[in-house]
């Protein structure tokens, strides 16, 4: 049955991708993020669901989408340059597994070019809209469905990915940490009541779905969300009252083992095993970087073993945390930070690149929002703002995942952009253009 519905769907997207670029954009995003072809198990399994789309998307954009305009903005020097640099670090990559840093490569610059078609077809604010929709539905409608078996299981139920690279619960924990911000924005557009209501419960459901994650950072970055959230909110006597009320509820009935896994966060250094392969991970990513600080030691070089027997016996006195030393026989571990993977990747001019990705994104989305309240775009209003709590649950979560080269992230970075060329510099223009052209016609008249 599964296998059928694939079927149904990729003939349905595939027709559709053709007429308007920009549902293709979102059939692809909606495939990257949710892999369905890992959901069946017959010969639908096999399909190349994603490079169909892409296909079909860059023949429409080509022949179908009339209006073609880009501009190389800020962000998207940032975006190709940070690509630029990828090739430089692998093609000098320091790991003994050369072939599949390769292949790692070739999976990031899928990613950028994910990110260019954003920036080439989202034009308009339905496509905009059509795009955050995708988004949500492939990870928000999942996790959705395992808070679902979470509540039905009484807290047994461990809820984790199941989707291409998000299938660790602590990717998965980020993920949906960037897209409840997204829902927000959903619910302030939407005219329709039931859909409303239906998204104030996907809310609640996601909440809950990061909590079956049993992931300590994500937990982490979900208070800081909302603490986020609250401070830029015009009503913060009542959520306050409402989060006062609500989580000591929580914590009563929360299930035992969710609440000493929390609990373990101020003794993580000491006596977690898991933290402290972390903090391992964390300090031969620096090690490479130092010894090669331009180009690091390629994608995924914190993995490659034989670069982590050789820097593991650095790592018990190095930095300002002392570790335990690292067992010969233990076999190397990811970087499970993004600022990191980075760094041991890419070498500190890698990441210096990437920072500035970051900060160039919020900083035009702040353009964005101060250019949509001058011109009373609330639309655009809540969906900056919507897009700044994405951004600071990537930044924040990050520091627990090895998500630095993360789709939604690129698309979110994409959005951003596209919004500032096409819609913010587009209407600029326009208002300017009528400026003169009134000035010419008073001058006339004089």
């Amino acid at each position: 049955m599964r296998d059928l519905l694939l079927v149904g769907f990729l003939f349905v997207a595939v027709y559709y991708s053709f007429k308007r670029p920009y549902l293709g954009l979102a059939a692809w995003v909606w495939i990257a993020l949710t892999a369905p072809a890992k959901w069946a198990y017959g010969f639908s399994s096999s399909f190349r669901l994603n490079l169909t789309i892409v296909v079909i998307t860059a023949l429409s954009y080509l022949f179908v989408q009339k209006y073609k305009s880009w501009k190389l903005d800020t962000l998207s020097f940032w975006v190709i340059l940070f690509a630029c640099w990828t090739l430089l670090t692998t093609a000098f990559n320091q790991t003994s597994f050369s072939f599949y840093v390769w292949e790692y490569w070739d999976q990031f610059i899928k990613v950028i070019l994910l990110y260019l078609f954003v920036t080439l077809t989202i034009y308009r604010r339905l496509h905009v809209d059509t795009l955050v929709w995708a988004i949500v539905l492939a990870i928000s409608s999942y996790a959705a469905m395992e808070a679902v078996k979470f509540m039905l299981s009484g807290g047994s139920h461990r809820i984790t990915g199941k989707a291409g690279i998000i299938q660790d619960r602590n990717d998965l924990a980020v993920a949906i940490n960037m897209c409840i911000p997204l829902i927000l924005y959903l619910i302030s557009v939407t005219k329709n009541v039931m859909v409303r209501k239906g998204l104030n419960i996907l809310v609640a459901l996601n909440i809950l779905a990061i909590i079956g994650t049993y992931s300590r950072g994500g937990f982490i970055g979900l208070l800081i969300l909302g603490a986020v959230f609250w401070w830029g909110s015009k009503r913060k006597m009542l959520y306050g009252v409402l989060a006062a009320i609500a989580i000591p509820l929580f914590f009563a009935f929360a299930p035992g083992e969710w609440k000493e896994r929390q609990n373990t966060v101020s003794t993580a250094a000491q006596k977690d095993g898991s933290f402290i392969g972390r903090l391992w991970a964390w300090k031969i990513s620096t090690l490479i970087a130092m010894d090669y600080p331009l180009t690091g030691g390629g994608f995924h070089a914190v993995k490659d073993q034989s670069l982590w027997n050789y820097y593991a016996p650095m790592t018990p006195h190095f930095g300002p945390i002392e570790t335990p030393e690292i067992p010969k026989d233990l076999g190397a571990k990811a970087a499970h930070n993004i600022y990191m993977q980075v760094l041991g990747d890419h070498g500190f001019a890698g990441l210096f690149i990437f920072l500035m990705i970051m900060l160039s994104t919020i900083r035009v989305n702040f353009k964005n929002r101060k250019w949509a309240i001058n011109n009373k775009e609330q639309w655009l209003v809540d969906l900056s703002n919507a897009l700044t709590l994405t951004l600071v649950g990537y930044c924040i979560t990050g520091g627990n995942v090895s998500l630095a080269y993360f789709d939604l992230f690129y698309t979110i970075v994409g959005l951003v952009s596209a919004i500032s060329i096409h819609i913010v510099r587009k209407k600029v223009a326009l208002s300017a253009d009528m400026a003169l052209s009134v000035q010419k016609n008073q001058n006339r008249n004089i």
